[in-house]
């Protein structure tokens, strides 16, 4: 299994709008994609313009189908241009007990 850690930052005035996207961007995931196991997106407390993904995937295939959706896609470069910087993104290999099971969304 891949795990995918992902932190970014928006633009003040563009917060809300990717609140909007990413809540989408959850909904088809998670309609569409089984070999996604975990598709979470979490807004900071502490700071409203923070925001981190958690992304499992059974394999490398399904991290890579998986910004090719064409739902993704589509979602992207306005995603993106509400971002303040660029996201930082780590790779990881589940250890444990979840990498034996399986995770469920």
């Amino acid at each position: 299994m891949i795990g995918v850690i992902m932190h970014v930052r928006t633009k003040p005035d563009k917060t809300q709008r990717f609140i909007e996207l990413t809540t989408q961007l959850q909904k088809d995931v998670r309609a569409n994609e089984a070999d996604t196991l975990l598709f979470q997106v979490m807004q900071s407390r502490e700071d409203p313009n923070a925001f981190g993904f958690t992304e499992i995937f059974t394999d490398i295939a399904a991290k890579e189908a998986h910004a090719n959706r064409p739902y993704h896609v589509a979602m992207s470069a306005e995603g993106y241009a509400c971002l303040d910087g660029d996201p930082d993104i780590r790779v990881f290999d589940l250890l444990g007990e979840a990498a034996k099971a399986g995770v469920h969304a």
